[in-house]
């Protein structure tokens, strides 16, 4: 873990990213409308991401290896009616030439 990687957290309001610096982006519970993961190949490694996203379009990226990606998760199942946890947890077998799988979707 690269102690320069952004702190993931969730709170009564939504999630949240702080980057650091002040910079903390999020979407609030109610917002998001839809969650979908995908995996891709970096120069060393594969990453592994979770993307939370609105009706308006915006999006919210949480990569897996993140500091606060299981907290995340875990308020996720709680706020997000439906959404499958064995799903989540499938994510992190995700390769690159797998399409990007829909997770949650707000009815």
């Amino acid at each position: 873990m690269d102690p320069r990687d952004p702190r993931l957290y969730a709170d009564p309001r939504g999630v949240w990213r702080d980057d650091g610096a002040g910079r903390v982006h999020g979407i609030r519970w109610r917002d998001i409308d839809g969650i979908d993961g995908y995996a891709i190949d970096a120069a060393d490694r594969r990453l592994v991401y979770l993307a939370l996203g609105t009706a308006s379009g915006e999006r919210l990226e949480l990569r897996t290896d993140w500091p606060g990606y299981q907290d995340v998760t875990r308020a996720l199942s709680a706020h997000l009616p439906g959404l499958d946890v064995d799903a989540l947890q499938r994510l992190d077998q995700a390769r690159p030439e797998d399409p990007p799988a829909i997770l949650w979707w707000r009815d």
